[in-house]
C-alpha cells in the first residue's frame, strides 16, 4: 500500500503534468490565432520577411517563458506589445549599420518593369516618410490603415486609451499627407 507521502508526490506530479499540458495548449492556440497577423504587422512596420519571422518567433519564446504572467484574454495584446518592442529594438540596431537601400525589395520575376519601378518607389516613399515619423504614430497607422484593426483593438493591443489611438492616427495621417504633398511638389518642380 502506498504511503501518504508517495500519494501526495504522485498527485503533485500529475498536477504539474496537467499544468504543462494546459500551457502548451494555450501557447499553441496563441500561435494559431495571432502568428500571421503579428508577422504581417512587423513586415508593414518595415522589417524584412526573415527578420519579421525571427522577431515573431522571439515574441512567442518570450510569451512561453512568461505564460503564467499573461492574463487570459490578453494574449494578443501581450504578443503585439512584445513584438513591437522587439521591432523597435531591431530598428535602432539597424540604424547603426550601413545597409543597402534595396535589401528589402524582392523582385517578382513575372512582374513588368513598370510595376517593379512603381512598387520600389512606393516602398521607398513609405520608408522615407516612416523613418522621419514617431514610431508610436507609425505603429497606430500601420495597425489601422494597413492591418484594418479598429481603434479599440489597437488600444487593447498596445495598451493605450482609445482616444490616444485616435489622436495618434490623426497625427500620423497628417504627417503622411504633408510628406506626400512635399514630395509631390518637389517632383512637379523637377519635371519642369
Amino acid at each position: 500500500m502506498p504511503s501518504a507521502t508517495m500519494m501526495i508526490e504522485q498527485t503533485a506530479e500529475e498536477a504539474s503534468l496537467g499544468a504543462r499540458a494546459a500551457s502548451r495548449i494555450r501557447l499553441e492556440q496563441m500561435f494559431r490565432s495571432h502568428h500571421e497577423l503579428i508577422w504581417r504587422t512587423l513586415r508593414r512596420l518595415g522589417l524584412s520577411p526573415d527578420l519579421a519571422a525571427d522577431t515573431t518567433q522571439q515574441a512567442y519564446l518570450i510569451a512561453a517563458e512568461r505564460l503564467g504572467d499573461i492574463r487570459f484574454g490578453s494574449e494578443r495584446a501581450f504578443l503585439f506589445s512584445t513584438a513591437i518592442g522587439l521591432a523597435r529594438t531591431n530598428f535602432r540596431r539597424s540604424q547603426r549599420c550601413q545597409l543597402e537601400s534595396d535589401m528589402d525589395v524582392h523582385i517578382d520575376p513575372g512582374a513588368r518593369s513598370e510595376q517593379l519601378t512603381n512598387h520600389c518607389s512606393a516602398v521607398e516613399l513609405m520608408d522615407r516618410v516612416f523613418a522621419k515619423t514617431d514610431a508610436d504614430l507609425v505603429t497606430v497607422f500601420v495597425l489601422f490603415e494597413l492591418e484594418g484593426l479598429s481603434a479599440p483593438e489597437i488600444s487593447e493591443l498596445i495598451d493605450i486609451p482609445v482616444g490616444t489611438v485616435a489622436s495618434r492616427l490623426r497625427r500620423a495621417r497628417a504627417t503622411f499627407r504633408a510628406a506626400a504633398r512635399r514630395m509631390e511638389l518637389a517632383y512637379a518642380g523637377q519635371a519642369r
